[in-house]
């Protein structure tokens, strides 16, 4: 082993080795693996830990990210789907094919008021009810059968929350989730958020 330093060596941990290049030092990850047909063993790089400095010690590696990272509400649209159930149901004997259109343009009136493209696909009801064109104009039926569900769902939460109305329609929407590539995770909500989802029984604990 070369003659590193006592300050670069003691990040050297089982399982690493270190890289002595342009006056820096840098540490791996790796193991080892036997070369087939031979008593021979050659070391296989397992991927970079970071830069190791005497002032900051070792400085770890920035994690590569995915390209495409969407934060999505997530609290009150899955609150609200799972409250009105039967208001989808209703609506798909009405409306069929548009009634996912239609529950949509609803939540989105109770939640922001308007109905916007950019606000389902920041939504979790893009995931939920996928493939929706909210930039289409509803017709009169559908328009009168969104402000009816944006009503219905007013009525559903002050049902369940009575006093606390006001709090869940401002804490659910702190409820987030974050998709990178292929993951999904609940982002961590406000301590007050939490404190006020136990006092009511919501349990976001996984997507």
């Amino acid at each position: 082993m070369p003659d590193y330093p006592g300050w670069v060596l003691e990040h050297k941990k089982k399982g690493t080795y270190i890289n002595f290049q342009n006056g820096k030092y840098y540490l791996y990850a790796a193991h080892s693996e036997r070369i087939p047909g031979t008593d021979k063993v050659r070391r296989v790089s397992d991927g970079y830990l970071g830069r190791i400095t005497e002032k900051d010690g070792l400085v770890p590696a920035k994690k590569n990210l995915p390209a495409n990272i969407m934060v999505y509400e997530y609290g009150l649209s899955e609150t609200v789907l799972l409250l009105c159930a039967k208001v989808r149901t209703g609506l798909a004997r009405e409306f069929r094919a548009s009634a996912d259109f239609v529950m949509a343009g609803g939540m989105l009136l109770f939640m922001h008021g308007e109905i916007r493209q950019e606000l389902y696909e920041s939504s979790w009801l893009s995931v939920r009810m996928p493939g929706l064109d909210m930039k289409k104009a509803p017709t009169e039926k559908q328009r009168t059968g969104m402000e009816r569900v944006q009503r219905m769902i007013e009525d559903a939460l002050k049902n369940r929350f009575a006093e606390g109305y006001h709090d869940a329609s401002m804490l659910l929407p702190l409820v987030k989730v974050v998709r990178a590539g292929k993951e999904e995770r609940l982002a961590a909500a406000p301590d007050g958020a939490g404190a006020f989802f136990r006092q009511y029984g919501l349990l976001f604990e996984e997507v």
